[in-house]
């Protein structure tokens, strides 16, 4: 691993995920803008970012080399108070790695819904390659001391790459989503590669018990006996929110002001509000069938 560093120097925080924390989109007159990304895991590490520093590396969002995104992500980064670092992945990654692997085997599979898996051996190659892109580029940027810090389920098996890799940086995994008991677990062609991956984290951690004790329990049937040279810590760690900046932005002029907008054009209603991509992993037909029953009820 390159960039070892100094005894005694202060430890950096470098987080690792499927996308920036930023989107990127092309300016009309060239070049990239940066817009601040959504959702629940970015709503979550900014503002440990924000109040600590460090690096987060993740995909851009949009096809191009590193250096085509550099002078956009040192922008950012210089605004948002931490680095960026961007993993360039082509077509085909993005199809056969989020859209194949993660997003057709695991995330499905981890719902306990597996009539929508595709066990395409193609994907588990292409999230074996990716993997060692993303491990690549964690290398190249942590020290010794460092904690790199990698989420979700988009790269679990990162963490297996950069052991083969030789780093000496710490290493934790956080899971965003449900981990699925073995009789679940076991529908996984590539169950035990993946499992013995996350046993390479220092810290591996879910959002509930229930998920912490199912994959425990996939350990014990899967790899009974399985001795390590490092002690591996397991545990359930809820995600929060930055609850301080919400309430100062829900105090706010301008949302003051658009929620009175909203009151004076829908007088005497109750609004239902959801914000999500048109991504069938956000169950939005069935949120629809919900609230028509809701209607029906009511």
């Amino acid at each position: 691993m390159s960039g070892r560093g100094a005894q005694g120097s202060r430890s950096r925080l470098i987080v690792v995920s499927n996308r920036l924390p930023f989107a990127f989109r092309r300016a009309p007159e060239g070049g990239w803008i940066a817009e601040p990304g959504s959702g629940g895991l970015i709503s979550a590490l900014m503002p440990v970012l924000r109040d600590r520093g460090g690096t987060w590396i993740g995909w851009p969002g949009a096809p191009g080399g590193v250096r085509e995104f550099s002078s956009a992500l040192s922008a950012a980064g210089s605004d948002a108070g931490y680095r960026l670092v961007a993993v360039p992945l082509d077509e085909d990654e993005v199809r056969e790695f989020y859209l194949g692997f993660a997003n057709e085997v695991i995330w499905p599979l981890f719902h306990d819904l597996p009539t929508f898996c595709n066990f395409d051996p193609a994907y588990w190659r292409t999230y074996q390659r990716v993997s060692e892109k993303y491990a690549r580029a964690v290398a190249s940027r942590s020290h010794r001391g460092d904690f790199v810090w990698v989420h979700d389920y988009h790269l679990m098996n990162v963490g297996a790459e950069m052991r083969a890799l030789g780093t000496e940086a710490r290493l934790g995994f956080f899971l965003h989503i449900p981990f699925p008991a073995p009789d679940i677990f076991m529908k996984l062609p590539w169950r035990k590669p993946l499992l013995e991956a996350l046993l390479q984290y220092d810290l591996v951690g879910f959002q509930t018990a229930r998920d912490r004790r199912n994959f425990l329990a996939c350990v014990d049937a899967l790899l009974p006996g399985t001795r390590h040279e490092r002690r591996v810590r397991v545990g359930a760690f809820p995600i929060s929110i930055d609850v301080d900046t919400i309430v100062r932005q829900a105090a706010s002029t301008e949302v003051t002001r658009k929620a009175a907008e909203l009151h004076r054009l829908l007088p005497h209603r109750t609004l239902v509000l959801g914000i999500d991509r048109l991504d069938y992993t956000k169950g939005i037909p069935h949120r629809l069938q919900a609230f028509h029953e809701l209607l029906q009820r009511c």
